[in-house]
């Protein structure tokens, strides 16, 4: 009963143009609704009079298209009553012996869906010029269009993005668009990763061998400076061991010069003292004697002074 109902539902949201749900709807002033890619595609080569593709309204010039909200709106529920309804259960279509197993796999190109066992059963069947394309069965509703309920078997080049055959020539978003199969470009792009990761190998080794040279250099420059430390350091050790030397012969020399003036000194302090003492005799003697002269007898015998004014 719900099922019956929705499909009458979906009835009245159809295109008169692309027969699927509307895209984008717009309202002619003759109150008919198309969608906004399929009726600008219907005019669009008509540069005066246009008519609506409904009733046959003539128009002298294109009106301007006005989006139908309210139908807009009914449109985005309808689908999301799509996008909500549980996924049926299919089965392989090539078990042959008992019940079928439920699908593991299903070509999008064929619609036949097939369990693990039969896959190559499957891809040795005939096909298009195209070939079989399995996706997994849970990943079925991804490539679904919600909008068209087709499988999106071409990739815009503008989007980057997986459509179907409505969105590409008749009324979808990318209508106008580069597109190509979508197993077509999956196998470019395959083709360019797999260019690319050689590229990024090839960066990837030559950045390697770079670093490893670097470290070899440094390992290198560490080795070589850790020689020259031990070569200066011995240098060194050696002006030390000479300067050491030299300056233990300088200090002997000195030390030598110091005794023998010291030596020279005392001697020349001792001989200085005796003469002081002899010196010191001799002017008490001479005191002495001048004491003498007071008497004028000291003129009898001066023997005594002849001897102290000789010494």
């Amino acid at each position: 009963m719900a099922e019956n109902w929705k499909n009458c539902f979906e009835e009245e949201l159809i295109c008169p143009i692309c027969l699927h749900v509307f895209v984008e709807p717009v309202q002619l002033p003759c109150k008919h609704n198309f969608c906004r890619g399929c009726i600008g595609e219907a005019w669009a080569k008509e540069s005066g009079l246009v008519r609506c593709p409904e009733c046959n309204q003539a128009y002298n010039q294109k009106p301007n298209l006005e989006k139908n909200l309210k139908l807009t709106n009914i449109v985005e529920k309808f689908n999301s009553l799509n996008l909500e309804k549980p996924p049926s259960v299919l089965h392989c279509v090539f078990c042959r012996r008992g019940p079928p197993l439920p699908a593991q796999k299903i070509c999008l190109r064929c619609e036949a869906p097939c369990c693990q066992s039969h896959v190559q059963t499957h891809l040795q069947q005939p096909s298009t010029a195209r070939g079989h394309l399995l996706v997994e069965a849970e990943d079925v509703r991804a490539w679904s269009c919600p909008q068209h309920n087709a499988y999106r078997l071409y990739h815009c080049e503008a989007e980057q993005v997986a459509v179907c055959q409505f969105c590409c020539y008749y009324s979808g978003a990318h209508q106008g668009h580069s597109v190509c199969d979508v197993e077509i470009r999956r196998n470019e792009i395959r083709k360019m990763l797999m260019k690319q990761q050689d590229r990024l190998e090839e960066r990837e080794q030559d950045i390697e061998e770079q670093l490893y040279k670097l470290e070899s250099d440094k390992r290198l420059v560490e080795e070589k400076v850790s020689q020259l430390k031990d070569e200066v350091r011995l240098q060194y050790e050696k002006m030390h061991q000479i300067l050491d030397e030299d300056l233990r012969k300088t200090m002997e020399i000195l030390d030598k010069a110091q005794a023998k003036f010291c030596n020279e000194n005392a001697a020349q302090v001792l001989h200085l003292n005796e003469r002081m003492q002899e010196a010191k005799k001799l002017l008490s003697s001479v005191q002495v004697m001048f004491d003498k002269t007071e008497d004028i007898n000291f003129m009898k015998n001066t023997k005594s002074v002849k001897i102290l004014m000789d010494r």
